[in-house]
């Protein structure tokens, strides 16, 4: 049986190396610890371990080596940027550990932050990647669009997390150039 300070020693070695590499939230912190005990140091007790691995992710955070509060704001500022939905974007911070209150406030300060409406410019984003809306091939006024189509690229935006104002909004643009005219002046709808 090892002492308390060994182990605790081991898990901050762990935790440096693992948030050297990785931005972390602290549940995942928590649970790349856990795996790593339940591995390198099987013969432990496991409520002991679980109180050592609680306080080295107490302390981690307590030293700045964690915040899950940055993280959730660096985590939103890029999904945003990569077409992402309020409702993906809270999905995918829940799924990493970070707790409601925290994902509602970085959301909320990074869309305040900007002065467009960044839900539609994350819905341009997206449809722009898919080539949806006014970004189809061949263009949507063409007589080569089948039939239907309004409706896969309305269901597709939908699927991504878009509400339906936002995805009417997408959809009744025409040309790809009214988009990134709506994308560089904003839409205050």
């Amino acid at each position: 049986m090892r002492s308390d300070e060994t182990i605790l020693k081991r898990l901050e070695n762990k935790a440096l190396h693992y948030l050297g590499r990785y931005a972390s939230t602290q549940a995942r912190l928590g649970d790349v610890l856990k795996r790593f005990a339940k591995r390198k140091m099987p013969d432990e007790e496991p409520e002991r371990m679980a109180a050592l691995i609680e306080q080295m992710v107490a302390d981690c955070a307590a030293k700045g080596y964690v915040n899950d509060k940055v993280f959730a704001e660096q985590k939103t500022a890029s999904l945003r940027r990569q077409g992402s939905s309020r409702f993906q974007i809270q999905r995918k911070l829940y799924e990493r550990g970070v707790d409601r209150d925290t994902i509602t406030a970085a959301i909320q300060d990074h869309d305040d932050d900007n002065e467009h409406d960044t839900e539609v410019e994350a819905a341009l984003i997206y449809a722009r990647k898919r080539r949806l809306g006014p970004y189809a091939r061949p263009p949507v006024g063409s007589l080569e669009m089948k039939d239907g189509w309004r409706d896969r690229h309305y269901a597709s935006l939908a699927r991504a997390g878009f509400s339906s104002k936002t995805v009417s909004v997408i959809m009744a643009l025409e040309t790809p150039e009214e988009a990134e005219d709506m994308a560089t002046n904003g839409y205050f709808g």
